[in-house]
């Protein structure tokens, strides 16, 4: 009894005490200097993973290990109680620290109501948004697929498809402006639709996403080659699945923002060529399915992407076809639950991974003892007292 008073006393109290210490303090300081005042910045993998994860593996126990040192198996075929602990107090610190950062980047971000995407470039930059108008347009999404091998010896293959659809304020090509076109030329104008003569009640039923581009062409240019029924001129229209003879000069597009998400397979990378293949088509067939399918006027909220690698793999996607404007790309990532889910049960995860690994030290301790009990309670009590009096 005495020996387990002495060490709940000595070494797990001090455990338990340096270990919320930690993950308190390292919270402040990331709250502080990246989060308020932003006084450098990191990749969120580095902020909330990383750098925690060290930190709270190895401080605690360089703390605790002088008092590790004094403890000895009780039997002699038990393990060196010092590995043994470190990795359990390192696990019980570094786990929750992280779980910890997590929860402080969803909870501390601020939801921005925009009654406009595009201001989303003219107000403060907010984590988090909802906004009013706003028409993403599927037909204009970009795609890059990623492909990738992981896990020991390599021994999965992982296919990624990273979706970029880009968010305009009104509808795009604009529709009023197409309206405005076709009602403002003589009903007698040509309409010639991918090099082809159609008419006028055709134009009307193609979906404005369809069309690339509308142009009023004068008599003069039109007459030479449909005679008199060109003489009020036409109106050639190109839509986005006519093929070129020779490549054109496309506009480029301006989005207010990026509509971001992938879809992703993990198979065996033992496979054979053409059965990664034969799994390829599958997923290329179901990602087709899933984004026709994707609702992207009915998500709840839109959140920024963290800064990781994935950011770098949405621009490969944007840029993937020469049609964007060069700037900066605004990315953001549409929610589809309760904005007051978002932390999930972080909070729950912090306390339970710190308590069961704390509960976990504990059940260890009782397998060693520590040597020399008498000079090590007369050593504690010694190094009380010389602080006692060196602070006064």
């Amino acid at each position: 009894m005495r020996q387990f008073k002495a060490k709940f006393k000595y070494i797990f109290l001090p455990f338990v005490f340096i270990g919320l210490c930690t993950i308190i303090i390292y919270t402040f300081l990331h709250w502080l200097l990246l989060i308020r005042f932003n006084v450098f910045t990191l990749k969120d993998k580095d902020a909330d993973f990383l750098i925690p994860g060290i930190v709270g593996f190895v401080l605690p126990q360089l703390l605790l290990f002088p008092k590790l040192r004094q403890l000895k198996a009780y039997k002699a075929t038990s393990r060196d109680p010092i590995t043994i602990l470190i990795m359990v107090g390192g696990f019980t610190f570094a786990v929750p620290i992280c779980i910890a950062q997590n929860y402080l980047e969803s909870a501390t971000g601020k939801l921005t109501r925009l009654d406009s995407i595009s201001e989303v470039h003219y107000l403060p930059a907010t984590k988090y948004y909802t906004v009013k108008q706003k028409y993403p347009n599927k037909h204009m999404a970009h795609f890059k697929v990623i492909f990738s091998v992981s896990g020991k010896n390599n021994v999965d293959f992982n296919m990624d498809a990273y979706a970029a659809v880009p968010v305009f304020d009104r509808v795009f090509p604009d529709t009023s402006k197409i309206a405005a076109m076709r009602n403002r030329v003589n009903p007698k104008t040509l309409v010639i639709i991918n090099d082809t003569l159609r008419n006028m009640l055709f134009l009307k039923k193609l979906p404005a996403d369809s069309i690339m581009m509308m142009r009023y062409v004068n008599p003069t240019m039109v007459m030479p080659k449909y005679g008199e029924a060109g003489k009020y001129g036409a109106l050639a229209v190109v839509t986005r699945s006519y093929k070129f003879k020779i490549k054109p000069i496309i506009p480029k597009i301006e989005p207010a923002a990026w509509f971001v998400f992938k879809y992703h397979k993990t198979i065996s990378n033992s496979l054979s060529t053409s059965e990664k293949n034969s799994y390829f088509s599958q997923f290329a067939k179901d990602c087709d399915t899933a984004f026709k399918y994707k609702p992207l006027n009915k998500f709840i909220y839109l959140a920024r992407l963290p800064n990781d690698d994935e950011v770098s793999n949405y621009e490969a996607a944007i840029n993937s076809r020469d049609d964007v404007a060069e700037g900066e790309q605004t990315m953001l990532s549409p929610v589809y639950e309760s904005f007051e889910k978002r932390n999930g049960n972080k909070l729950a995860w912090i306390g339970g991974s710190f308590t069961v690994g704390a509960t976990l030290f504990l059940l260890l301790l009782g397998l060693f003892r520590i040597k020399g009990l008498d000079n090590f309670e007369e050593g504690m009590f010694e190094k009380w007292e010389k602080d006692v009096i060196n602070r006064r």
